[in-house]
């Protein structure tokens, strides 16, 4: 399988033709897609103090066709960022996080997501494209490829939740063809 067509399979598809798994909550389990940190305070020549932290995919999906296919998401891996296009009405500082696309269990793909408006919906992390005018750079406009709102959509989707259109016309977003 090509990554173009994974890619392609995931953006024509539609909730219904995934299974979603959530891994966190009450009498659930882990996704088994984990990212471990350790982290210390110097003292001497060693590590005075350590620990050790665990963090797991929050969700997974499976593709119903394909098993083979599933995407994981929910590590974080840039807290407290405040985007200039976040401007809905929780407009707290988010944490960035990754969405990964896995074919039979090897990571192929990995594409960034927030959680916006105190987590009402999930959004692609935008390319800022620039432009300069009179000698100043400046942020023209925010880019998404057309995978990448599907990707996010269908994340966002997983769960009922706000009308991810809605707030992805509200931050801006210009949808641009993904990459030849």
């Amino acid at each position: 399988m090509r990554l173009a067509d994974i890619r392609n399979t995931i953006e024509q598809s539609t909730n219904g033709d995934w299974h979603h798994i959530g891994c966190w909550g009450g009498g659930s389990g882990p996704s088994f897609h984990d990212r471990w940190e350790r982290w210390g305070t110097l003292g001497g020549d060693e590590l005075s103090k350590w620990s050790l932290d665990l963090e797991s995919h929050g969700n997974t999906l499976v593709n119903r066709e394909n098993v083979a296919l599933t995407i994981a998401w929910g590590i974080t891996v840039n807290k407290g960022m405040t985007p200039d296009w976040n401007t809905f009405p929780d407009d707290r500082p988010v944490d960035y996080q990754v969405g990964d696309v896995f074919w039979n269990g090897a990571l192929v793909d990995r594409h960034m997501l927030v959680s916006v408006d105190g987590g009402r919906v999930i959004l692609p992390v935008p390319k800022p494209i620039y432009d300069k005018r009179e000698g100043k750079t400046f942020v023209a406009r925010f880019e998404v490829t057309r995978f990448e709102r599907a990707f996010a959509r269908l994340v966002h989707n997983a769960e009922p939740g706000e009308d991810f259109d809605r707030y992805y016309k509200d931050a801006g977003f210009v949808t641009v063809d993904n990459p030849a």
